[in-house]
């Protein structure tokens, strides 16, 4: 991994680290991974364990680094209007990077996805809100949906569960961010675990809400798989659009808290670090996801 420097004007002043090992000779997909509050672009390589298989999927993986000046606790600013907003702040950096990627190295900039854990959950989907035609899939652990906060004292109360709102708030909530926007809106896909106790999983369904009404998706419609591949404890749920394609997916964990899932091991579908943020029920979610983006077949 190394560090990439003057990739721009850097407004939200972040740090670009980039992991490329791939010398095949054509465009390849781009993986974005934004870090949670306490971590840094390394401790979440060795967490999620995407190096790993951008290795054997001959892609590459970006990560974007908090400063403590920005945030001491290291946090994205998810609940900060001025970094939150296209061209502002920490999305401007971040696009900038991705940007910088393109112009720089071997990108195909139709296959561009974005993911993070818990503050980079949220600023995921503030990024896909911002910056929809950048991406073509997103993928949100314990995150929160696009702008219910914009100072830091209702960023907690979002993250407690304390925000009632409807779901035409919540799509205009994007729509206003870039009103010229004609084209289709990126998949989400989302994880939360039922016994998270920093981010509240109602906030899993707001992104849900706010996704399918982007996607002019019926949100009482989904199919449900239980027990997914073999795992008791997680629910998957998923809303198709007209084209019998799932465009919001969310991975609903029984017994988990604010964690990734992780399954350390060297065979392909698995990785990833137990730890603080890192728990082994057997499911690696890095993998899965990198299913779901299309990344690794099936």
């Amino acid at each position: 991994m190394i560090l990439v420097e003057n990739f721009g004007k850097n407004e939200g002043n972040l740090k670009m680290y980039l992991h490329n090992t791939d010398t095949n000779t054509v465009k390849k997909p781009l993986v974005v991974v934004l870090h949670g509050c306490g971590q840094t672009a390394k401790s979440a390589a060795e967490l999620s364990g995407w190096n790993k298989i951008a290795d054997s999927g001959h892609f590459m993986v970006l990560y974007p680094q908090q400063k403590f000046w920005n945030n001491p606790d290291l946090c994205f600013n998810w609940f900060n209007k001025n970094d939150i907003e296209r061209n502002k702040g920490e999305c401007a950096s971040i696009a900038e990077m991705i940007q910088f990627a393109l112009e720089n190295y071997l990108v195909n900039k139709d296959s561009i996805f974005i993911t993070g854990f818990s503050a980079g959950a949220a600023m995921c989907v503030a990024m896909m809100a911002a910056y929809p035609e950048l991406f073509k899939s997103g993928a949100s652990f314990a995150g929160a949906a696009y702008k219910l906060a914009d100072n830091a004292f209702e960023g907690i109360k979002v993250m407690m569960g304390k925000r009632n709102v409807a779901q035409s708030l919540l799509v205009n909530n994007v729509q206003e961010q870039y009103k010229d926007f004609k084209g289709t809106y990126p998949t989400m896909i989302i994880y939360q675990g039922k016994n998270d106790p920093v981010v509240n999983p109602v906030n899993a369904q707001y992104i849900a809400d706010q996704w399918n009404g982007l996607n002019n998706i019926d949100t009482a419609k989904y199919q449900i798989i239980n027990a997914y591949m073999g795992i008791k404890n997680i629910t998957r749920k998923q809303w198709l659009n007209a084209d019998s394609v799932p465009k919001v997916i969310l991975y609903e964990v029984n017994n988990l808290g604010h964690r990734l899932l992780v399954k350390p091991g060297a065979a392909l579908q698995e990785g990833g670090r137990i730890g603080t943020f890192g728990v082994n029920i057997g499911y690696h979610a890095t993998y899965y996801t990198a299913r779901d983006f299309g990344l690794i077949k099936f």
